[in-house]
């Protein structure tokens, strides 16, 4: 399908909608709603209509994508499996868990499982896209692949996400300055919407890169977000990244122009460790790094990752990852 067709497609008013227009009453349109035992039902935990995984899933598919339809509020509801909402064109409104959110053109929100949401009718130019993933979690998409990394400014971007994700069960990310994005977008709706052989293969692949691009924006944003506080942390991490091996406190603060202790202080408020505790799990994670791509010897990667006696390197990694070095490397 060509983009000015799906273009086309995506705006177009279609049987559902004119029924919703005129009725300003929700339609069903579930793709695989024909089996009565798969019907919609009110959940006896949460009260409200749970939509049973079933209705939009068939077979090996693992991944559902379609467009909102307009005109008509879809009732409050939770299922179990992940949600990805893109906002294609337009605004809309949600309430999640109690919470309104509003979203613009160009905003994706991720809701994990079980998290009661509705959304409120939309406009005629207001086109939303939902993407759904029956085998994934908020893990799986995205703090493996935030923790699968040796940078200490990573990892508290790491740590950071999960924190909002665990407390609000969505995130939020602002992509309107992302074409990339937009156009993944696309290549998955048509993809899904031309239904040819491997399709469930090429959405993989396209919700992979999407992931990772997702990712970086939530990095940047929060990197920019930080340059505006009076104590810009991440340089100071990052400059640790590159310099681990061998580095105190004194060099840093020197570094970045702060007094030594008022730093010490400052990067504990913020990440919750000392320096010293940061300095150890930056070549830990080196360590680990190399253990996964290298032969070295145990203690060459000791020496490697900046530590002077491979036995105290030894007794550190086995505390911090709960594995010795070998059993990391067999595995």
């Amino acid at each position: 399908m060509k983009i000015n067709i799906l273009e086309n497609f995506l705006f177009e008013i279609n049987e559902y909608e004119k029924k919703q227009k005129e009725t300003g009453l929700s339609i069903n349109d579930y793709p695989f709603q024909s089996d009565t035992s798969k019907d919609t039902y009110i959940d006896p935990a949460f009260k409200v209509a749970r939509l049973p995984k079933e209705i939009f899933f068939t077979g090996d598919s693992s991944i559902f994508l379609s467009r909102h339809n307009r005109f008509a509020p879809m009732i409050t509801h939770l299922h179990d499996f992940i949600e990805m909402v893109y906002v294609y064109n337009g605004h809309c409104t949600q309430e999640i868990n109690g919470e309104t959110v509003s979203l613009s053109k160009g905003d994706l929100i991720v809701l994990d499982r079980d998290v009661p949401h509705s959304i409120n009718a939309l406009g005629e130019e207001d086109i939303l896209i939902n993407i759904l993933l029956n085998e994934e979690t908020f893990d799986t998409l995205f703090l493996y692949k935030l923790q699968d990394s040796s940078s200490i400014l990573t990892q508290f971007l790491a740590d950071a996400f999960n924190t909002q994700a665990k407390h609000d069960k969505f995130i939020i990310f602002h992509t309107n300055k992302s074409s990339t994005i937009h156009s993944l977008i696309q290549l998955m709706l048509c993809e899904h919407l031309d239904n040819k052989m491997q399709a469930q293969l090429f959405l993989f692949q396209y919700l992979q890169i999407l992931l990772m691009e997702l990712i970086r924006i939530y990095q940047e944003e929060n990197i920019y977000q930080n340059s505006l506080l009076k104590f810009n942390f991440a340089p100071i991490l990052s400059y640790i990244d590159q310099h681990f091996k061998d580095i105190d406190i004194a060099e840093v603060a020197d570094k970045f122009s702060y007094n030594p202790n008022y730093l010490s202080n400052k990067l504990k408020q913020v990440t919750g460790k000392s320096f010293q505790k940061i300095v150890l799990e930056k070549r830990l994670l080196y360590s680990k790094e190399l253990l996964r791509n290298t032969d070295y010897s145990i203690e060459t990667i000791s020496l490697e990752s900046g530590f002077n006696s491979p036995s105290y390197f030894f007794r550190q990694f086995k505390k911090f990852f709960g594995k010795t070095p070998n059993e990391m490397r067999k595995n």
